[in-house]
């Protein structure tokens, strides 16, 4: 029981602060040097992307303390990096020479949200991988803080692209100022549930013993 309350506390705490990084790397603190993600996307995207990896690389590194890190995480992250501009390419971001540093920016900070933690509790298991994000069966309180917040962060993306195609001329609906509030908003979203099943199943927050 003590092993339990002490995992769900880890992980609760995990969720807490990498939603505290996200709020502060995309409004609080850009707003210090009078940065916005509508104006001034790239630099705030890169606040957002330090604060993020910071929060992120420090706790779950604390949590893979209990399981098998693999050494390959920046590989994994930056194939992750990749896939994600492909994709956004592939769904109809911009691809002029003048939003290339906003769409690498944007997918290094989808690939933080999704890829990160899960590079760095899995390592390069690709069964793990799978098990996790294909087939959504996470085992224990870790993979599902894995698992829920990628996945929200996903699914916020694609719902924040649709207002871009609209004809309102709103300076958000620009390149990836949607999809950025909503991968946020998602990922947020995910952080709560995570939060709730982790006191709902408390015997479900350690991971099982193969």
């Amino acid at each position: 029981m003590e092993d339990e309350k002490l995992g769900r506390a880890g992980i609760v705490a995990t969720q807490v602060l990498c939603g505290a990084a996200v709020v502060a790397g995309l409004k609080t603190v850009p707003a210090l040097w009078n940065l916005h993600l509508i104006t001034q996307p790239v630099q705030t995207l890169q606040i957002a992307l330090v604060l993020l990896c910071f929060f992120c690389c420090f706790f779950f590194f604390l949590l893979s303390l209990f399981k098998k890190c693999g050494l390959s995480e920046g590989l994994v992250m930056s194939a992750g990096t990749v896939v994600a501009a492909l994709v956004a390419l592939a769904f109809g971001a911009p691809t002029s020479f003048e939003f290339a540093a906003r769409t690498w920016h944007w997918a290094c900070l989808m690939s933080s949200l999704t890829v990160l933690p899960a590079a760095i509790m899995l390592g390069a298991s690709w069964t793990d991988w799978q098990r996790v994000f294909a087939f959504t069966k996470p085992h224990g309180g870790v993979e599902l803080a894995i698992c829920i917040p990628a996945h929200g962060a996903a699914l916020g993306a694609w719902v924040g692209a649709w207002p871009m195609p609209l004809d309102w001329e709103r300076p958000w609906q620009e390149w990836p100022v949607c999809c950025t509030y909503g991968a946020g908003g998602g990922y947020l979203l995910g952080l709560v549930v995570t939060v709730i099943l982790c006191f709902v199943n408390v015997r479900n927050v350690r991971p099982k013993q193969d």
